[in-house]
C-alpha cells in the first residue's frame, strides 16, 4: 500500500484491526513501521500517522482490565485471563465443560456463543476466542448497537433455557462483544444452575438486577436470565444502574417499555422482540469499531 494510503487508513482507524491484520500483526507492523517511519517517509502527517499507530498498538496490547466475581480480568488479544478466587474459577471451568459436551443441533450452532477453549492452571483461567471481542463493561453504545446485543443476548438465553441451563450471571462483565462478527461471548460461568434447579450463588454487584422472584423461591429459570440481559442493555445505553427508567427521555419508548417488563418464557419474549424491532427499527447494518 502507498505511502499517503497507509496515512489515510491510520487517521480513520478507531484501533489496530482497521490497519493490519491481527492474526500476525507484529509483521504487518514492522511492514508498515518500514515505511512510515519519521526516518524513512517525509510526506506531510506521516509522523503523526507513525504516531497514531503506536498508540493503537499500545491498547492493542494492553487489551481491557476489570474485576468480576471472581477477580481480576485481563482481555487481550485473542485471550481472556482470569485471576482470582480459586474455588469460582474452577466453577466456571466445569460449567463451561457440561455447556460445550451438549451435542444437540441448537449446540452446535450456538457454541459460537461461548469462548473457543478454556483452560486452568491454579488461580488462573484462560479463555480463548476465535475472534477480538471487547467486554461490555464501561461501554456506551448507541441504540442501534444495543439492539443487536440484546437480540444476541435473548437468542442464546433462549438456547439455555432450551437446554436446561440458567447462566444466572449476565451482566456487563461477562458478556463480550465481537465487532468483527457482531456476535457475543458469553463467560464467567460461577452461577450456571440447571433450570428448576436451587440457585446457590448470584453476583453480589448485580443483585438488584435480579427478579424479586428468585429470592422468594431461590429456583432457577428463564426469567433470571432475561432479566439480566434486559439490565446490561440498560447498561450499556447510559444507565448503570440498569433499571431504564431514565432512559425514557432519551432513547425509544418502545425499547425502553420493553426492558421495563417482565417475560417469564425465553422463546416468546425473544419473538416480542423480534416483531418490536421489525415496527420500530430499520433494517440497517452498523459497523462497531471498538
Amino acid at each position: 500500500m502507498a505511502p499517503q494510503d497507509l496515512i489515510n487508513k491510520i487517521n480513520n482507524a478507531t484501533h489496530l484491526g482497521d490497519v493490519l491484520d491481527l492474526t500476525d500483526w507484529r509483521k504487518h507492523y514492522g511492514d508498515i513501521a518500514r515505511v512510515l517511519h519519521p526516518v524513512v517517509c517525509k510526506i506531510l502527517g506521516a509522523a503523526d500517522a507513525f504516531a497514531r499507530l503506536n498508540a493503537l498498538k499500545e491498547g492493542w496490547e494492553k487489551g481491557y482490565r476489570f474485576t468480576d466475581d471472581a477477580g481480576a480480568v485481563r482481555a487481550q488479544n485473542l485471550t481472556i485471563t482470569f485471576v482470582g478466587d480459586p474455588k469460582l474459577l474452577l466453577q466456571s471451568y466445569r460449567n463451561y465443560g457440561y455447556l460445550m459436551s451438549l451435542n444437540s443441533p441448537a449446540a452446535q450452532h450456538f457454541k459460537r456463543y461461548l469462548p473457543e477453549s478454556m483452560s486452568l492452571d491454579a488461580e488462573v483461567l484462560t479463555l480463548n476466542l476465535r475472534h477480538r471481542a471487547a467486554p461490555l463493561a464501561g461501554l456506551i453504545l448507541q441504540q442501534g448497537h444495543a439492539n443487536w446485543i440484546l437480540s444476541r443476548l435473548l437468542e442464546v438465553t433462549s438456547w439455555l433455557a432450551q437446554e436446561g441451563w440458567t447462566h444466572g450471571g449476565i451482566n456487563p462483565e461477562s458478556v463480550f462483544v465481537v465487532p468483527e462478527t457482531h456476535g457475543i461471548i458469553l463467560t464467567s460461568f460461577y452461577h450456571l444452575t440447571p433450570r428448576e434447579g436451587m440457585v446457590k450463588t448470584i453476583s453480589a454487584k448485580y443483585k438488584n438486577w435480579y427478579p424479586d422472584a428468585l429470592f422468594a423461591k431461590k429456583i432457577a429459570d428463564p426469567l433470571i436470565d432475561l432479566e439480566l440481559c434486559k439490565r446490561t442493555t440498560a447498561a450499556i445505553l447510559g444507565d448503570p444502574s440498569g433499571l431504564g427508567m431514565k432512559l425514557k427521555l432519551t432513547h425509544n419508548k418502545a425499547f425502553i417499555d420493553f426492558l421495563l417488563t417482565a417475560h417469564p418464557d425465553a422463546f416468546d419474549c425473544y419473538d416480542k422482540y423480534r416483531k418490536l424491532l421489525d415496527k420500530q427499527f430499520p433494517k440497517k447494518f452498523l459497523p462497531l469499531n471498538l
